[in-house]
C-alpha cells in the first residue's frame, strides 16, 4: 500500500511537472539574446516602424532599435518604457507587453499545431493565448526552432485590425553588452492623453 502511494505521488508530480512546463511562459526561456526584427502585416492606419529592426535582450530588460535615432527600453520587472529618441529626449510611461511578444506577462495557454520549416528551421508550431493580470488575453502563433533551443523564429500576433508577423532573423545567444539598456537620467514622464488606455 505505502509503495502504491509512492508509485501514484511520483507519478502525480511527473504529471504535474509536465503541465506546468507546458504552460510556462514560451518567451521567458531565452534571457540573453539578440536578433534581427522583419516585421509584416502591419494593420492599416497603424503607424509602426519601417523596415528591419534590432533587439536584445539581457535579463529582464528588453531593448529595440527604432529607425537609426531612436530605441525603446522595456523594464519587465518594473513594467516600465523608456522611449529614447535622438538629442537624448527620453520618455517613461507604463509597458504595452502586448506589443512585445518577450515581454508578455500573465498565464499561457498552449497548444499543438504541428511542425513547419521557418527561414531553414524546423520548428514546433504552438497556438498560445496569453491572459494578463487585468483579464485581457492576446491570440497568438508561435514557430519554436528545434536548432535554436525552441527560440521562437516567428511569431503572429491577432490584433483588431488584423495579424502582425514578426521573423527573427540571426539569433544570437551571446550576451549583449549591460550599455545598450542605458537611458538618460531626464527621462519624463509621459503625460496621460485623453481616452488612452494605461
Amino acid at each position: 500500500m505505502a509503495a502504491n502511494l509512492r508509485q501514484f505521488a511520483f507519478a502525480f508530480a511527473l504529471v504535474s511537472l509536465g503541465i506546468s512546463a507546458y504552460a510556462q511562459n514560451p518567451f521567458d526561456t531565452h534571457k540573453q539574446f539578440s536578433a534581427t526584427i522583419v516585421m509584416s502585416g502591419m494593420p492599416t492606419g497603424q503607424h509602426g516602424p519601417q523596415g528591419d529592426m534590432k533587439i536584445y535582450r539581457l535579463g529582464d530588460k528588453i531593448r529595440t532599435n527604432i529607425g537609426s535615432m531612436a530605441y525603446s527600453v522595456i523594464d519587465i520587472g518594473q513594467n516600465t518604457m523608456y522611449m529614447v529618441m535622438g538629442q537624448g529626449m527620453c520618455m517613461q510611461m507604463p509597458a504595452k507587453t502586448e506589443q512585445n511578444p518577450f515581454a508578455q506577462q500573465g498565464s499561457f495557454q498552449r497548444t499543438s499545431a504541428g511542425t513547419e520549416v521557418v527561414d531553414g528551421h524546423s520548428c514546433k508550431v504552438e497556438n498560445v493565448i496569453v491572459t494578463s493580470q487585468k483579464g485581457t488575453q492576446t491570440k497568438m502563433k508561435i514557430w519554436e526552432a528545434d536548432d535554436l533551443q525552441g527560440f521562437p523564429v516567428k511569431v503572429e500576433v491577432q490584433t483588431a485590425k488584423g495579424p502582425i508577423t514578426a521573423l527573427y532573423k540571426d539569433v544570437s545567444f551571446d550576451a549583449p553588452a549591460a550599455s545598450l539598456f542605458t537611458r538618460p537620467d531626464n527621462c519624463q514622464q509621459m503625460p496621460s492623453m485623453p481616452g488612452r488606455q494605461q
